[in-house]
């Protein structure tokens, strides 16, 4: 099974965490450790990656490290007493942890996890969702056996757990995946019109796909995109212009910039970036 994510230059590991959309980065190589292994070649479709997290946090610290953006990716999360999914959500993603301890879990692509709810995304529920809805085996007995395991052999459970179920690939999987990617990375795509127009792909059918096989609206993962930006610019300056960053990205008004960053970060910029 082959290994991604290995750790780089402090600097470049941190760039790397924030692109992933974990908003303070620089902090959790502290105490955490994170392996992610790629899947079968024939679940890529549908699996990002099956990572674990182990952390030893000295006595008297809670570790509250991961202000996560959320990302249009559904997780499958295996901890030492209880197996569960997360539903998509607009908000940061946060948790806490203390002592040491590891949970494990696999990253489905966007879209990727459709064919095993088998009804649109939108249904399903926001946050946390007993995993046995979807994959019947995965009771909190499966999580204490399998987090005992190594990294690896954690994995290849993960992996056998969701092979049992067979499911039919969306025909627009693919397309899904070049769309978020090219979003990722174009930064002159600002909008679900100029997605649209790049792709040639209806507007309103780019939004009813999204909606339907992702869980999202194309609208909120171009915003997502661009809001990264916004945070890495907010760290690699000492005093971010946020009317020029606001600009670049596209916003005609300040007052929406803001407004979206606290929405999904939960503070305005200037505050957050007195916090990072």
């Amino acid at each position: 099974m082959q290994e991604i994510f290995q750790k780089t230059a402090k600097p470049e590991r941190i760039a790397e965490l924030r692109r992933a959309g974990m908003l303070s980065a620089a902090s959790f190589d502290d105490y955490s450790s994170l392996r992610a292994f790629l899947p079968d070649e024939g679940l890529q479709p549908l699996i990002s990656h099956y990572w674990i997290v182990r952390w030893n946090i000295p006595q008297d610290i809670t570790y509250r490290p991961t202000e996560v953006l959320a990302s249009p990716m559904i997780n499958i999360f295996f901890m030492s007493d209880e197996a569960f999914l997360y539903g998509l959500t607009t908000q940061t993603f946060e948790y806490e942890a203390r002592g040491s301890g590891v949970m494990a879990g696999a990253t489905f692509q966007p879209g990727g996890f459709f064919p095993y709810w088998g009804q649109p995304m939108a249904s399903l529920p926001a946050h946390k969702s007993d995993l046995k809805l979807v994959f019947p085996d995965a009771s909190a007995a499966f999580s204490r056996r399998i987090l005992d395991k190594d990294d690896e052999a954690i994995a290849m459970e993960i992996e056998a757990l969701i092979s049992q179920r067979r499911v039919t690939i969306s025909p627009n999987i693919a397309t899904i995946a070049e769309i978020v990617r090219a979003v990722s990375l174009e930064t002159r795509l600002k909008s679900v019109r100029e997605v649209s127009e790049h792709f040639g792909i209806p507007a309103r059918t780019l939004q009813h796909l999204f909606q339907h096989e992702v869980g999202v609206s194309l609208k909120w993962v171009v915003m997502r995109a661009r809001l990264l930006e916004a945070i890495g610019e907010a760290y690699r300056q000492p005093r971010p212009d946020w009317v020029r960053i606001a600009v670049d990205l596209g916003y005609s008004s300040q007052a929406h910039f803001i407004a979206d960053f606290r929405r999904a970060t939960g503070r305005s910029p200037a505050a957050f970036h007195k916090d990072s």
